[in-house]
């Protein structure tokens, strides 16, 4: 028997393919020659999106019952979820390229135009002489028909997806060579442009539904997602497509298990991934540098797959996902602020990564610095107002009666007073406070009116308390003006006050401590009792001149006149601002009548 040249030169290349280890294939039913009928051509299949087969597009179910219902649902990351990808991909391959790794090795047959059956004979034939695996060869093509170049080459493209993702895996999405390891895979399978660029845009997406399943959320992740894009070399468009793909199948396989109403838990381990998704594609779209027209239009596609989510609330849910790791970088900036080790363009640069707005980065700083102080005067950093507060009125139905509230009201009298009456003195800044505020005050951005502010806000309450107790002292006569002064101003200074919060608080003061003997006064004469009404005047004027001597001392113009800035009788917040010009005549005439007689 003669052969063709070309024909010997298959069964020699075949004979080299034995090192892959062939095993025995059944003929693809992409063509066969039936000896009664005469060859007989079958259609290769449909060519599906991605080129892929279409089963796998829409149901990617792992034949193992330990695997997830959806490529997107595997636990643990991106990697995971490629592993998964990959691992359904396989049963949709061809005996073919499962068993031969290399593409270019697949296609061998295909562009020699010869019948890939040869090998597969040769692999069936156990003689070890060159000429008896040919016959074997030859004998196989002819009784089982040869593999179509156009099956080989589809059945390579079809492969393609897997091979990215393997390419992910084995480089890792920060590897210098990763994109051009991933750009080769286009030529070494022979898909075009678009059908590369569709299946890139899968495993994208794939990769990124990973990501969101785990529901800590990490801010190397950004990176890692930045990474993965300029991978697999995709635009702007291509990254919003693969976002949307990802929610919409994330979305559709999370609530299979978890109701619709369990989602509106913000604590539900679920809802915690949505709304990592919705984080991790608007730090996406902006870093992508998209412009704003295109980040609305892309976003709203991710939140309306996300259950119909308005762009307001997904960008607020986004944002949930963003505080808590500038509060951490807050933190941290306090801790390390002795260091040296951090600067305002250390936070600046963390607020463009995570998407944090100025209006917003503001208030967090500002609230860093309150707890600084907080901290700085030994008290807890969280203040428990607010919890106290709630304490008393959670439970309204507690209140349903008059005498069910005046308790409660009684009770928060009770609560006030003893919190009064409570020793501040011990309250202050410990050593070297003030160096380590003034710098926090400039890593944070914060004007000389914010940081006084907040320092007001913490210490003006016990500098009250010492300030009332003093000027109390100097109007019994147990001290003398200069003295309280002189204590007034050793509080001011313990506690980092300016005079501008002082002068406000002063006028208070007064008020305060003046305010009190002018209203039992005042009781006094409305019952008639003159000799109680002019006696309580009496100490009123001295009081008044006792606060006058104290203001005196502190050299403030402010209060000069004394008498306009703190006894103003058309001024309801004077001192004697509250009594009305009936009360202050008959007040006036009792005492005008008291001071004849004696």
């Amino acid at each position: 028997m003669r052969f063709h040249v070309s024909a010997c030169a298959a069964v020699l290349s075949a004979a080299n393919a034995s090192a892959f280890s062939f095993s025995p294939l059944a003929a693809p039913p992409s063509s066969f020659s039936d000896r009664n009928n005469g060859p007989r051509a079958f259609a290769p299949p449909a060519r599906p999106a991605f080129g892929l087969p279409s089963n796998t597009l829409t149901s990617r179910a792992p034949s193992s019952p330990t695997s997830s219902t959806s490529l997107n649902l595997a636990a643990g990351g991106g990697p995971e979820a490629l592993d998964d990808f990959i691992a359904t991909l396989s049963g949709t391959q061809s005996k073919i390229s499962s068993k031969v790794g290399n593409p270019n090795l697949v296609k061998l047959a295909g562009v020699a135009a010869i019948p890939l059956s040869y090998v597969a004979g040769m692999a069936m034939t156990p003689s070890r002489r060159l000429a008896a695996r040919a016959v074997g060869g030859v004998i196989t093509a002819v009784t089982a028909g040869g593999v179509g170049k156009s099956f080989v080459e589809e059945d390579v493209r079809r492969s393609c997806p897997a091979a990215i993702a393997k390419r992910l895996l084995e480089l890792g999405v920060d590897d210098p060579n990763i994109s051009d390891g991933i750009a080769r895979l286009r030529e070494d399978y022979g898909v075009d442009e678009e059908d590369f660029g569709a299946m890139c845009t899968e495993v994208y997406a794939v990769y990124l539904a990973g990501m969101a399943k785990n529901p800590l959320a990490k801010t190397a992740e950004l990176k890692e997602m930045a990474g993965l894009k300029a991978a697999l070399g995709l635009d702007n468009l291509q990254t919003g497509q693969a976002h949307a793909e990802a929610a919409s199948n994330f979305y559709r396989d999370v609530t299979r298990f978890t109701s619709v109403e369990e989602l509106d838990d913000e604590d539900h381990p679920d809802r915690v991934s949505l709304d990592k998704l919705l984080f991790l594609s608007e730090r996406a779209f902006r870093q992508g540098g998209e412009t704003e027209e295109a980040f609305t239009f892309e976003f709203s596609r991710v939140a309306r797959a996300l259950g119909g989510l308005s762009i307001a609330e997904a960008m607020d849910r986004a944002k949930d996902v963003a505080t808590p790791f500038y509060e951490r970088a807050l933190a941290s900036t306090r801790a390390k602020l002795d260091s040296g080790a951090v600067s305002p363009d250390m936070l600046s640069r963390a607020r463009t990564t995570l998407g944090i707005d100025d209006p917003e980065a503001k208030d967090m700083h500002i609230e860093a610095f309150a707890r600084e102080v907080r901290s700085q005067l030994g008290l807890p950093e969280d203040d428990d107002e607010d919890d106290d507060d709630y304490d008393v009125n959670q439970d309204k139905r507690a209140m349903a009666t008059d005498d069910s509230a005046q308790e409660k009201i009684d009770a928060m009298k009770a609560a006030a007073e003893a919190k009064e009456a409570e020793d501040t003195s011990g309250i202050k800044f410990a050593e070297g406070a003030f160096e380590t505020l003034s710098k926090l005050q400039d890593v944070l951005g914060l004007s000389d009116e914010d940081a006084d502010y907040e320092i007001a806000a913490a210490t003006v309450d016990y500098w009250r308390t010492t300030a009332l107790s003093a000027i109390e002292d100097a109007i019994a006569g147990t001290k003398s003006p200069a003295k309280a002064w002189e204590v007034i101003l050793a509080r001011q200074k313990e506690l980092y006050l300016k005079d501008s919060a002082m002068k406000e608080m002063m006028t208070s003061m007064v008020m305060q401590a003046l305010g009190r003997p002018l209203e039992k006064v005042n009781s006094f004469a409305r019952v008639n009792n003159a000799a109680a009404t002019y006696d309580g005047l009496i100490d009123a004027i001295a009081a008044k001149e006792t606060c006058k001597e104290v203001l005196k001392a502190a050299g403030w113009s402010e209060f000069e006149d004394f008498e306009a800035t703190c006894f103003d009788p058309s001024d309801r917040r004077s001192a004697c601002g509250f009594i009305t010009n009936l009360d202050r005549q008959n007040m006036y005439k009792m005492f005008f009548l008291r001071s004849v007689k004696t």
